[in-house]
């Protein structure tokens, strides 16, 4: 699924037509016809006003994989029960073997400071216990996107986060964006 499917599946459960949304974002309704079409390349800017507008992190999670902008790149989830229980109960099993794949990563790893230390089936299982710490991040942006149904923001979530990593020390940051996250 793309974003502007997201998009037009969006903007219909919340029961809205394309001349309303159109005005809330200022494009003409013809443009903003022709971009759910998909006649016309959808602008960055108006992708973000639509997920601001429409409220959805479906829309921001997956503009910014299909515009590959996330430092680990993978798709929002969409064949899979999106139901809040079953997203935590995923998590949940990958987080799990996250945790295991993490200790394989430390054992093999230890005392070693590059690749050239490895030998073929170290770096294999180096690389197999990688992609499964890989795979909680699908399942966590799909955790984040399901707790919208309980009003969880996750622009709000991103700030307090950031709050928590900046009182640890783990970041520093300038007076005037400190200031913005509190």
């Amino acid at each position: 699924m793309c974003v502007v499917d997201i998009i037009k599946s969006t903007r219909e459960q919340l029961g809205l037509n394309q001349n309303e949304i159109a005005v809330k974002i200022g494009v003409a309704p013809s443009t903003y016809g022709a971009y759910e079409r998909k006649e016309r390349n959808m602008p960055d800017d108006i992708i973000i006003a639509l997920a601001k507008e429409l409220g959805s992190p479906s829309i921001m999670a997956e503009y910014t994989y299909e515009r590959n902008t996330e430092f680990f790149n993978v798709p929002l989830l969409n064949n899979v029960d999106t139901h809040p229980h079953i997203v935590i109960d995923s998590l949940i099993e990958e987080a799990s073997e996250m945790i295991k794949a993490l200790m394989v990563i430390k054992k093999i790893t230890k005392n070693k400071t590059n690749v050239s230390q490895f030998n073929q089936e170290q770096y294999r299982e180096l690389l197999d216990a990688e992609e499964q710490v890989g795979d909680v991040y699908s399942a966590l942006k799909m955790h984040f996107v399901t707790m919208s149904k309980y009003g969880v923001n996750v622009k709000e979530i991103e700030k307090r986060c950031n709050r928590k990593l900046i009182f640890k020390g783990y970041i520093s940051v300038n007076r005037q964006k400190k200031e913005a996250l509190i």
